[in-house]
């Protein structure tokens, strides 16, 4: 078993709350049913250890034989004793599983003390401050692609997101939404903080040129690791954070846990 790599990034931002300085975002995200040891207790040690405020998920976390579902719960349920944990569902939860499937699955997930915020978002208050996470999980025509679940595609616009999951309040935003390919389109719709996957890493990771290919079948994406910033027309700043994930091929690519760490200015 490949162990997780831990990537740590520092967000900066004027509009973050003081009440907040220093809070810990652990994201996870494309599990894709990979098991780290019983109940994935060898993420939930990792975790710990870097004492985060909440832990997110960003989708994928389960795929295809849902073989890892127990061992997914087990995780979600000891992690939720200790952090609020949030997630939004990726393209695989929604085409992989049928109705009945995926209604056990997000009530087993609800009972081990996971939030589920797709298209739906909750507010986080210390001090009379509050920050605002939004989730992002639209449907299967705005995902580029060869299996037949993505044709069809359709662009991502603001408009799309407002109808999602309407206008941000103008708080600090974070929002967590799978497909960072949109991070464009999600700066210009308010969010101040991304939290995305899908890409893998590029699976295929060389020197200098990063991730070879997305799942999109496009070689080198935009997006696929690491973080990225953008300055809108208002000249506000906005932060992208692309996990590598966890399961699924890689090549030089280890899986990839992700440590953020938010600053108030």
């Amino acid at each position: 078993m490949q162990y997780p790599e831990i990537s740590r990034y520092t967000v900066v931002h004027k509009n973050l709350p003081k009440a907040f300085d220093g809070f810990k975002i652990v994201q996870l995200s494309d599990l894709h049913n990979k098991i780290f040891n019983k109940d994935n207790n060898l993420l939930t040690d990792m975790i710990d250890a870097l004492s985060p405020d909440i832990v997110v998920m960003t989708g994928d976390m389960f795929s295809h034989s849902m073989s890892g579902i127990p061992d997914l719960v087990g995780m979600v349920k000891t992690l939720s004793k200790r952090y609020g944990v949030y997630y939004v569902n990726g393209n695989h939860e929604l085409s992989d599983t049928d109705a009945m499937t995926f209604g056990m699955i997000e009530a087993e997930l609800k009972s081990a003390g996971a939030v589920n915020i797709d298209n739906k978002s909750v507010t986080i208050k210390r001090e009379g401050k509050s920050l605002d996470i939004y989730g992002l999980c639209y449907s299967a025509e705005y995902y580029k692609g060869v299996r037949e679940y993505k044709r069809n595609y359709k662009n991502v616009t603001v408009g799309v997101i407002n109808d999602y999951i309407g206008k941000p309040r103008g708080n600090f935003t974070i929002l967590l939404a799978h497909n960072p390919l949109d991070f464009d389109v999600q700066a210009e719709w308010g969010a101040t903080l991304s939290f995305g996957g899908h890409i893998h890493g590029g699976s295929i990771r060389v020197p200098v040129l990063g991730g070879v290919l997305s799942p999109e079948r496009r070689l080198f994406p935009k997006y696929q690791s690491g973080m990225y910033s953008k300055k809108t027309n208002d000249g506000s700043m906005h932060y992208l954070i692309v996990s590598r994930g966890l399961g699924r091929f890689r090549i030089n690519n280890k899986p990839d846990l992700v440590l953020c760490t938010c600053k108030a200015v």
